[in-house]
């Protein structure tokens, strides 16, 4: 009895197996990378919120609601103990390719935080800026009837949703 190979159809078979399979896994670790990545997103927002918490309650409690005007107009990066390894720094408008993707940047000009996430191919509806920005909470004073006064009530660090990203990044 002769021993025998593959054939081409079984090796073509095979092959076809195999590049099917690398097709799947590379979709799925597509989804896994934006998953991450939006998690990072969260994670370091999230410190941002907590970081400008404690920050608002310190100058609330030394310089009273004036202080919070002044905190509204900071670089939210510069109350993180750490800046984190994918912060560019501070950037008026920037050109297109100047921050890399999967990179955070503050706008002074408009004062937002920005992420530019990396390219997704599959989805348009989906931006590639984040951008997010520090809002004083403003609503009426009760103490102050008759007169159309506001009283500041605090700080959020919110995403800005409704305005078309930068086609820059």
């Amino acid at each position: 009895m002769k021993p025998r190979g593959f054939t081409l159809l079984e090796f073509a078979v095979c092959m076809s197996l195999c590049a099917l399979l690398a097709g799947a896994l590379l979709v799925r670790l597509g989804e896994y990378q934006r998953e991450s990545e939006r998690v990072a997103v969260q994670g370091l927002v999230g410190a941002m919120r907590t970081a400008m918490a404690v920050r608002a309650a310190r100058l609330s409690a030394a310089g009273g609601d004036a202080a919070l005007n002044g905190l509204q107009r900071e670089n939210p990066f510069s109350w993180l103990e750490r800046l984190p390894r994918n912060y560019q720094g501070e950037y008026y408008r920037p050109r297109a390719g100047l921050v890399k993707e999967g990179h955070w940047y503050f706008d002074p000009s408009d004062r937002t935080v920005n992420f530019v996430q990396h390219s997704d191919t599959f989805s348009s509806e989906i931006p590639k800026l984040l951008k997010f920005k520090v809002e004083l909470l403003r609503e009426p004073d009760p103490a102050n009837t008759g007169q159309r006064r506001e009283a500041e009530q605090g700080l959020m660090l919110a995403q800005v949703i409704g305005k078309p990203a930068s086609t820059d990044h």
